[in-house]
């Protein structure tokens, strides 16, 4: 895989990232980060000490499939990233095909034995079990945030192994509305909706192969 990708996904990664007031709180924050559906899609701004990256994540159905999607704009064009997943959450193991493309270049599909490699890799943990991740948090307390997107009601959750923070509402698609961890960078939340669809219209080739791909409209 390209480099750019674990960027995208390590952005994830302040995505998921006091005393506790109440269980019940822990449990609806949680909830909202791993309720989402197919359709689903939420525009982030990324800030880190490498700069800002605006990225679009989707969970869209196509080619028979569901998958979880990842865009960013880069200096070649737009990269999207695209899991074939049973849903969201996931954890890297149940990640079953990798397909990515920039710019104008054909979507390319992954080999198995690199994304078998990229399963155990370290820059894939951020997907792993995000409801026993977020079970871990503490919760400091409710909070109204404003951010890009508009101003929403929050459960601000703080992580004590990493130091991160995340402000998480019901009322968007993945939960997060605003994240921080320290040394590393920011997130907020830019916009959000449903009735995503794949980005991705062609069919993928395999990656290294010459030539184009054929377009598939299909849903």
């Amino acid at each position: 895989m390209t480099r750019r990708y674990p960027v995208i996904l390590a952005g994830f990664a302040l995505l998921v990232a006091a005393v506790p007031l109440s269980g019940q709180d822990l449990e609806t924050a949680c909830e909202a980060i791993a309720g989402s559906s197919v359709g689903a899609w939420t525009e982030h701004r990324l800030a880190s000490p490498n700069g800002e990256l605006s990225v679009r994540f989707a969970l869209v159905s196509h080619r028979g499939a569901t998958w979880y999607e990842v865009q960013s704009q880069t200096y070649a064009g737009v990269s999207i990233l695209q899991l074939r997943v049973p849903g969201f959450p996931f954890t890297p193991a149940e990640i079953e095909e990798v397909v990515m493309k920039t710019g104008a270049t054909p979507a390319m599909r992954v080999p198995e034995a690199m994304v078998d490699e990229y399963r155990a890799s370290a820059q894939a943990q951020p997907l792993a079990d995000i409801r026993a991740e977020c079970r871990k948090a503490e919760v400091v307390g409710r909070e109204e945030v404003s951010v890009a997107a508009g101003t929403f009601q929050t459960t601000h959750l703080r992580f004590p192994s990493s130091g991160g923070e995340a402000w998480v509402s019901e009322q968007v698609p993945f939960g997060i509305v605003r994240g921080d961890i320290p040394g590393q960078g920011t997130t907020e939340l830019t916009a959000h909706g449903t009735g995503a669809v794949s980005a991705i219209t062609e069919t993928p080739i395999p990656l290294g192969t010459a030539g184009g791909a054929r377009s598939d409209s299909g849903q």
